[in-house]
């Protein structure tokens, strides 16, 4: 509040007034305040100006950093002679030439539908089934609807099985131009898609088969049957599950050379019947393609894992020994026992009145309308039984069920109206055909047969990576060739001169001293600023024990103190001895007395000069700060007394003057007294003097 806002200090005297107070004490803040404040605004302005200059020093500083790692100086380049190969070389991997042969490229599995649509949105199918397929170590079986669009069957796959598994619609022209692909996303032979029936086993056991037993592994697949003896199996002892796995395979395939074998031995070939290892390669995997039923029996099986050490396996990885064949039909809900039911439905054309069911006892309702479709099952050839309390029903010859009522009767039973087929025929009426194979990419690599599930490579060595476009001749090779990067670092010169500068004209700024205006900079005398200049000119001036020096390398010092780079002389001198020229800039290692020692580059040197300037250390547990950053904090600290330097003295000059404005409201009203008593005398001396 100012002085005086709510006084009437000077009425009573008409001499002591606010404006004599105010007048000394603006005169007190002139000579008391007024210096302070220039000082902190002096303090705030060196603080700005010293952020500034720590900023270019930063920006030297990470120049210097660049020019004295040595990944700068690692950087390769590569060149292709062939085609058929792309190749991407990192920092330090050694300068080279690579042959590479390329004989097969990796691929996605993609199978075609055969069947053809006039859009995207015409009916796939007017009868209820399941599409089931093996992938990537996974069964799936996707439920799919009588009048499902193309697209939404489609969606179907790709849902189901989390995109791995893609159903694409494409169109391929023709009168009904669409068709669906069914493809898997990721390339690699371990991707194939096996469409059908598909049992799979886990981890065989380790350890060596007993050829001495009349142990048996027989298969039945595709209608054929296929018998593997314990002595047909050449294992070791201490073989790996995928050891043995690929034993057990070896042996199949030599049984089927037999030609006992023959006709399995062409549905393999045919690719109708797969014979092969699970995803991980330590157990087998069986398929049928045309969904027929798998089986697998082990007999006396017996596996030594040391010698006297025998165990006996009865299931070689299968815990499940055939393949389950799926339900034709299953209610979406189970039969109610509280309702009363009643009506009359059809399967395959032979009726059923549900007013039979009723007058059954003992059972659930579910179960009663079981055992009443079996009653006509020589008729329909449609079984029926409850699962989880739901109806199941099934063809005996495979055929297809067709379900039909009158006023929701079949809704009543968890049944829906339509036709159901199995997805065994389901699979024949698609006619899948496969159009691109899954396999891995394979390629010699300087003559070392490499095989990987991409054709982006980059764990052969370390640093490289390849991608492969296509097939080369099998007598041609692609040279990949690994040279010196040295485009770079000419880059990181010239930036390192550019920050340089920035630096230069920035000290430049603040120490200067005009002799004609008497302007000096911020900093002008103070040596810890001044120095750095003399300081790193000496680092960047100096030559070392071989005569090396940046004037060679085309850095020079002009005449105004900035630097100057040539790049085509530093091109030209760094191309004749690279090594040397990046011990110069980094670092070398003497050997004196039999001990190596490390002699800093000219950039490590610089890059150690500035990080004492502007960063903070740890030494010996306590923290060692930078020279500017202890100008830094000085600067800080000064500002902070200043602040409160000022604070305190205004607040005494407030005080003094308060103190002041009493005093003189006292005599004020003291002075009105005495001029009161004055007027009172005066006036009665008038009144006598006139008497």
């Amino acid at each position: 509040m100012a002085l005086g806002a709510t006084s009437s200090l000077g009425i009573g005297s008409g001499i002591l007034s606010w404006d004599n107070i105010n007048e000394f004490k603006n005169n007190d803040v002139k000579n008391l305040i007024n210096p302070i404040t220039k000082k902190i605004e002096n303090n705030v302005e060196r603080q700005t100006e010293l952020a500034k200059l720590i900023t270019n020093m930063t920006s030297l500083n990470t120049q210097a950093k660049n020019l004295s790692d040595l990944s700068t100086y690692q950087k390769r380049s590569t060149t292709i002679e062939g085609s058929g190969v792309k190749a991407t070389a990192g920092s330090g991997l050694a300068v080279q030439d690579i042959k590479i042969n390329v004989s097969q490229l990796a691929q996605n599995d993609v199978n075609q539908v055969g069947l053809k649509f006039e859009s995207r949105d015409s009916v796939f199918s007017n009868k209820n089934t399941s599409l089931n397929f093996y992938h990537d170590g996974t069964n799936y079986n996707i439920n799919i609807k009588a009048n499902m669009t193309l697209a939404e069957v489609g969606q179907a796959i790709t849902d189901a099985t989390d995109g791995k598994v893609l159903g694409i619609i494409m169109k391929t022209g023709g009168d009904n131009p669409y068709q669906l692909m069914i493809q898997s996303k990721d390339s690699g032979a371990d991707k194939k898609i096996y469409f059908g029936s598909t049992l799979v086993g886990s981890a065989l056991p380790g350890g060596k088969i007993d050829n001495n037993t009349n142990g048996t592994f027989e298969v039945d697949i595709a209608g054929q049957k296929l018998t593997i003896q314990a002595k047909d199996i050449q294992t070791n002892f201490g073989n790996t599950a995928e050891q043995n796995a690929q034993a057990f395979l070896n042996a199949i395939n030599q049984k089927l050379q037999e030609p006992t074998n023959s006709i399995l031995k062409g549905l393999v070939d045919s690719g109708q019947v797969t014979i092969g290892l699970n995803k991980d390669g330590k157990g087998l995997m069986l398929n049928d393609s045309k969904g027929g039923k798998i089986s697998v029996e082990v007999k006396d099986m017996k596996f030594q894992a040391a010698q006297g050490t025998t165990s006996t396996d009865t299931d070689l990885g299968f815990s499940t020994k055939t393949t389950q064949t799926l339900n034709q039909v299953t209610a979406a809900r189970g039969v109610s026992n509280t309702a009363t039911l009643s009506g009359t439905f059809s399967i395959n054309g032979t009726s059923f009145d549900l007013a039979n069911v009723s007058s059954q006892t003992g059972n659930t309702n579910a179960e009663k309308v079981a055992a009443l479709i079996n009653t006509q099952t020589a008729t329909t050839n449609v079984s029926a039984k409850v699962e989880n309390g739901r109806l199941i029903l099934n063809h005996q010859k495979d055929e297809d069920i067709t379900l039909s009522s009158n006023n929701n009767v079949l809704d009543s039973i968890g049944l829906n109206a339509g036709v159901y087929t199995t997805s065994k025929n389901f699979l024949d009426d698609m006619k899948i055909t496969n159009i691109q194979q899954a396999q891995n990419a394979k390629l010699t690599y300087n003559g070392i047969n490499i095989e990987r599930d991409k054709n982006t490579i980059d764990d052969i060595v370390s640093g490289l990576s390849l991608e492969l476009t296509n097939v080369t001749k099998p007598n041609e090779e692609v040279t990949v060739r690994i040279a010196r990067d040295n485009s770079g670092i000419s880059d990181e010169v010239k930036k390192f001169v550019e920050s340089y500068n920035e630096m230069f004209n920035k000290l430049t700024e603040l120490t200067k001293y005009d002799q004609d205006t008497k302007v000096a900079g911020v900093f002008n005398g103070n040596s810890d600023i001044t120095g750095i200049v003399r300081r790193l000119n000496s680092i960047i001036t100096s030559i070392d024990t071989n005569g090396n020096n940046l004037i060679k390398f085309g850095v020079f010092l002009n005449d105004d103190g900035t630097l100057k780079f040539e790049k085509e002389k530093f091109d030209t001198e760094f191309k004749k001895d690279p090594d040397a020229a990046i011990a110069f800039f980094r670092s070398s290692t003497t050997s004196i007395n039999g001990e190596n020692r490390e002699t800093d580059g000219v950039f490590t040197k610089i890059r150690k000069t500035i990080d004492g300037l502007i960063t903070n250390e740890k030494v010996n547990g306590r923290e060692k700060k930078g020279t500017l950053k202890l100008l830094e904090t000085s600067l800080n600290d000064d500002k902070k007394r200043l602040e409160t330097e000022k604070t305190n003295t205004q607040k005494r000059i407030d005080e003094r003057y308060e103190t002041m404005a009493q005093r003189w409201s006292l005599y004020d009203q003291m002075i009105a007294k005495l001029n009161q008593q004055q007027q009172q005398i005066s006036q009665i001396i008038a009144m006598a003097t006139k008497g």
